[in-house]
C-alpha cells in the first residue's frame, strides 16, 4: 500500500514493537501538490529522510521532532540525523497546508480531489502519530480517513475506498497495541480483510500481499494476547499466502519481514501448543532471514532478527529439555548484547541481558 506508514517486524526475541519503514512508496503524498512549488520540493526531502528508518512503537513519546533527534548510531549517522529533524518539521508544517487546500476545495466540483486531501491528511496525522505513540495524532487520522470514506464509495472508487479502509486498519492497530486493546486490534482485522477483498491480486500483487501480510500479523497479535492456536494458525495461512507474492527476488526486505513474521508465529505456535515441530521449523526460517539481510546494511533489523531466532532456540531448548540448545541460546543473546555497546539503545541492551539470563536459568536447571 502507498503510504508513510512502517510495518510491523514482529519480534519475540527482545519483546518490543518494533516498525520497519523500508517500502519507499511514500512519495504517493505529493500527488495533490503543484510539482514546481516549493513546498513539493520540500515535503518530497522530507519523505526521503524518514525512508528505510526503523523504531519502536511506544506510548507518547514527545513528538515527531524529538523522535527524529533520537535515533542510535546502531543505525543512522548523526548527520543524517540532523536532516530528519529538519524533514519532522516540514510534515508538521504540512498538516496546516492541506487543510487549508480542505478548505478550498468544493465537494461538488472536484469530489475526487476533496477525498484525496482528506486521505493526505490522515497519512500525515498517522504517519506522526505511529511515530510518536500519539493517540490524539492516531485518532486524528481516522477521522481524516472517515471523511475520505465519505466521498470515497465503495462502489464509485473501489481502489481508493480500499487504500482509506486499510489505512484505518493500521491506525486502529496501532492504537490497539498501544492501548493493549484487542477490541481495537479486531476492529483493524476487519478493515484489513475489507480492504483485501477489494484489491484485484493479479493488477496490484504487492498492495494484496501487504494487505495479506498485515491480516497475518495483526492475527499473530491477538492469538498471543489470548492464546489461541486456532488464530495463530490462520496468521500462518496469511503469511504463506503473502509470501506467494513476497518473494526475494521481487522485493527482498518485504520478503524479510514476511518470512520473519511468519517465523514468529510458528515459533508462538510451538510454545502455546508444546509442539517441538513447529519450534523446530522457525529457526531456519529465521537463518533465511538473516542470509538475506546483511549486518552492514540493516543492522537493527539484523539484531531483531537473531534475537528472535535466539528466542526460538531457548524455546526449542525448554521444550525438548536440550542443553546443548540452551547454552547456544545464551551465547546467542549474550552477542547481541555486546552489539548494542557503543549505541543509544540501551533499553535493548537491557532487554537482551534478561533474555541472556533467563537462559543461564535454563542450563542450570537441565544441568541438574
Amino acid at each position: 500500500m502507498d503510504s508513510l506508514y512502517a510495518e510491523t517486524l514482529l519480534a519475540p526475541g527482545l519483546r518490543v514493537s518494533f516498525q520497519w519503514r523500508y517500502q519507499n512508496n511514500g512519495r504517493d503524498l505529493l500527488t495533490i501538490l503543484d510539482p514546481e512549488s516549493p513546498v513539493h520540493g520540500a515535503l518530497g526531502q522530507a519523505i526521503e529522510r524518514f525512508e528505510n528508518t526503523v523504531f519502536e512503537l511506544a506510548l507518547n513519546k514527545p513528538t515527531l521532532i524529538e523522535w527524529a533527534n533520537s535515533q542510535g548510531t546502531l543505525q543512522d549517522a548523526a548527520d543524517r540525523r540532523e536532516l530528519r529533524l529538519g524533514g519532522a518539521h516540514v510534515f508538521q508544517q504540512s498538516i496546516e497546508l492541506l487543510q487549508g487546500m480542505q478548505m478550498m476545495t468544493d465537494r461538488e466540483e472536484d469530489p475526487a480531489r476533496l477525498s484525496a486531501i482528506h486521505h493526505k491528511i490522515g497519512d500525515v496525522m498517522g504517519f506522526i502519530g505511529q511515530r510518536s505513540g500519539s493517540v490524539h495524532f492516531l485518532e486524528q487520522a481516522a477521522l481524516s480517513y472517515e471523511q475520505a470514506l465519505e466521498i470515497r464509495t465503495q462502489d464509485a472508487m473501489p481502489l481508493e475506498w480500499a487504500q482509506s479502509t486499510f489505512n484505518t486498519g493500521l491506525v486502529m492497530q496501532a492504537i490497539g497495541e498501544l492501548e493493549d486493546d484487542t477490541g481495537m486490534l479486531k476492529q483493524a482485522l476487519g478493515l484489513f480483510k475489507q480492504a483485501m477483498h477489494l484489491l484485484p491480486r493479479e493488477e496490484v500483487a504487492d498492495k494484496w500481499a501487504a494487505a495479506m501480510c498485515s491480516i497475518g500479523t495483526i492475527l499473530y497479535q491477538l492469538g498471543t494476547h489470548r492464546r489461541g492456536s486456532r488464530t495463530l494458525e490462520q496468521a500462518v495461512v496469511a503469511l504463506r499466502n503473502a509470501l506467494a507474492e513476497r518473494n526475494i527476488d521481487n522485493n527482498p526486505f518485504a520478503w524479510a519481514i514476511t518470512q520473519n513474521n511468519l517465523a514468529a508465529t510458528m515459533q508462538a505456535l510451538g510454545e502455546h501448543e508444546e509442539d517441538i515441530g513447529s519450534l523446530e521449523a522457525s529457526i531456519p526460517l529465521y537463518d533465511a532471514v538473516l542470509k538475506v539481510l546483511t549486518r552492514d546494511a540493516v543492522p537493527l533489523i539484523w539484531t531483531m532478527v537473531s534475537a528472535n531466532r535466539a528466542s526460538a532456540m531457548y524455546a526449542l531448548a525448554a521444550e525438548s529439555d536440550y542443553l546443548d540448545m540452551a547454552e547456544a541460546s545464551v551465547a546467542e543473546f549474550k552477542k547481541i548484547q555486546a552489539s548494542f555497546d557503543g549505541t543509544d539503545y540501551s533499553d535493548y541492551q537491557t532487554k537482551a541481558l534478561e533474555r541472556a539470563e533467563q537462559a543461564e536459568q535454563l542450563v542450570a536447571s537441565l544441568q541438574l
